[in-house]
């Protein structure tokens, strides 16, 4: 498997523990469990979505001149700022649909980002590398080095 879907996958299972996290939190908080669920899953599938297009944009943009490039990932952004701004829309306008949970879906694109090392690391701990590492690595050269 290359290193861009195996950073992917990562990336969805930091979504699916930030999303199962959110909901276990909040059915003990909510009145309305259906909405709050509703509005939840709502929000992390278009994150997975937004996850899945941002990718594919940039794979497409690394084969892509520099100003072809900038532009194409320019229109692309755009569009999906304006998937987001239409999911919120239908979270606000849609009853069946908790607005504050649609919000804390869209969040599990930014917390996916987050939980994605941890992820890695666990699935993958012989070839993903952290700055630690690095910092390490660098760290006994000198060392070596400096015996020399």
């Amino acid at each position: 498997m290359n290193e861009v879907k195996e950073t992917m996958i990562g990336f969805y299972i930091g979504i699916g523990i930030y999303a199962v996290i959110i909901e276990v939190v909040g059915i003990f908080f909510s009145e309305d469990i259906l909405s709050y669920t509703l509005g939840l899953f709502f929000g992390v599938i278009i994150a997975v979505l937004l996850f899945g297009h941002m990718a594919k944009t940039l794979d497409r943009a690394l084969d892509l001149q520099e100003n072809d490039a900038t532009k194409y990932v320019r229109l692309r952004s755009f569009l999906r700022l304006f998937v987001m701004m239409a999911a919120l829309t239908i979270g606000l306008k849609t009853k069946q649909l908790s607005f504050l949970t649609v919000i804390l879906g869209l969040l599990g694109l930014k917390i996916g980002a987050l939980f994605a090392p941890f992820v890695l690391r666990r699935l993958y701990p012989d070839r993903y590398i952290t700055k630690e590492d690095l910092t390490q690595d660098s760290l006994e050269e000198n060392v070596e080095l400096d015996a020399v």
